[in-house]
């Protein structure tokens, strides 16, 4: 039984860590930009595979994918005071907005709703999150 209680509490502390390890440096990191280097019969070509940029807080506020050297998909982010992701923008590749997604809290900052728009502000899709208490 110790072992199966030192097992689990390494898995646990694990989990916990890896879960924020979304949240890179609390401002210590400003961006990350990853490069792709390509070989094609000896010649190394050279592309940017994605770029993400973090808030002092370390939430992503932007993330950039690449293909063959074109945004394939750019997503902007926003945050409220308490941290809670409150919108995410998706950009085509000339920068016109193609969805929105919007997130509600509650006072107890839980997630109350979810709304995804068309990038003209149309709504598409709506998630009402209810909680059961004790």
């Amino acid at each position: 039984m110790k072992k199966f209680f030192i097992t689990f509490s390494l898995l646990a502390l694990t989990f916990c860590l890896w879960s924020q390890s979304k949240k890179i440096g609390q401002g210590k990191i400003k961006s990350i930009t990853v490069i792709e280097y390509v070989y094609d019969k000896g010649v190394e070509k050279k592309y940017i595979d994605s770029e993400t940029k973090y808030d002092v807080r370390g939430n992503i506020i932007e993330e950039i994918e690449y293909k063959g050297g074109k945004i394939d998909k750019h997503v902007i982010y926003r945050y409220d005071d308490n941290n809670n992701k409150v919108s995410e923008t998706e950009l085509d590749a000339s920068g016109k907005k193609t969805k929105i997604t919007e997130y509600k809290y509650n006072s107890d900052n839980l997630r109350i709703e979810k709304a995804v728009f068309d990038g003209n502000k149309v709504l598409k899709s709506k998630k009402i999150y209810q909680y059961t208490t004790y």
